[in-house]
């Protein structure tokens, strides 16, 4: 029976490490999946940013298209023609839209 005994001490202690490291792995678990989200954070205002900075990079193109020259011109007329012709399809499918 002694050596039983040893043994059981043996494995209780062996299970009492595995129990710690269980522990310390589901801490590092959380630890690790709020960093996530605090990158998923970051990246979703890194990109808001830059779709910012590109919508304002686009206004800023058209309006030194318009002081620039002839070529620009036409570049920043069929940009615009571009958006009328957009709008005409909000409004064309708004139209039909409230003919049903």
């Amino acid at each position: 029976m002694d050596n039983y005994s040893k043994n059981i001490s043996v494995l209780e202690k062996k299970l009492i490490l595995l129990l710690n490291k269980l522990k310390e792995n589901h801490l590092e678990l959380n630890k690790m999946s709020i960093r996530i989200n605090d990158y998923k954070q970051n990246e979703l205002e890194l990109k808001n940013k830059f779709i910012k900075i590109k919508n304002e990079n686009n206004s800023l193109k058209i309006a030194n298209n318009l002081l620039g020259n002839s070529e620009s011109k036409i570049y920043t007329k069929r940009k615009i023609n571009k958006i009328i012709n957009e709008i005409d399809k909000c409004i064309n499918s708004l139209s039909e839209i409230k003919e049903k």
